[in-house]
């Protein structure tokens, strides 16, 4: 008979280490994304806006910029990332990730896909419009989302802002 082993609470905790993310100057919020073996911070900047209408103040916050940073564990603590070449990010409150453009149709490498993860209904109920689109990261330009629009207000009948993850099968 095996003598009995015990397994205390701690040997249960995985192995958990921290990364310094570098200063910031600016940005609205930050997301890690993981790219093959690389991990990237990437910044959103926002712009607020105001829109009175009927009587009514709208805020409503605008994505006007991302900003990519490759973290180095063993270096320099971040690289800027000028391309990210035939990738897309995918970046959201729920999740980000990352996917070679050319697995998935109507997918366009070197872009960032985002969601509306600030929207005013999620926080505070205001009737502001929905910040959803596609930063282009070489030209530094932000489009709506194809399927989404613009001036769709369904109160909070508005889906949650979350990715779905593709898969290839």
């Amino acid at each position: 008979m095996e003598p009995l082993q015990f397994v205390t609470f701690l040997d249960l905790l995985p192995n958990v280490s921290f990364i310094p993310t570098p200063p910031q100057v600016g940005g609205d919020m930050q997301y890690l994304v993981s790219v093959g073996d690389e991990l990237l911070l990437v910044t959103r900047y926002l712009e607020l806006g105001f829109d009175v209408d009927q009587h009514q103040l709208d805020i409503f916050y605008k994505t006007i910029e991302f900003r990519v940073c490759k973290l180095v564990l063993d270096g320099p603590m971040q690289e800027i990332v000028s391309k990210l070449d035939e990738w897309a990010l995918f970046v959201g409150e729920n999740s980000s990730m990352a996917f070679r453009a050319l697995d998935f149709q109507g997918c366009k490498g070197n872009r960032i896909y985002f969601t509306d993860d600030y929207s005013e209904w999620n926080y505070d109920g205001a009737n502001g419009d929905h910040d959803l689109g596609v930063y282009d990261l070489e030209d530094g330009s932000v489009v709506a989302l194809p399927c989404y629009p613009r001036k769709f207000h369904n109160g909070r009948g508005w889906p949650p802002p979350i990715w779905i993850t593709p898969s290839l099968h």
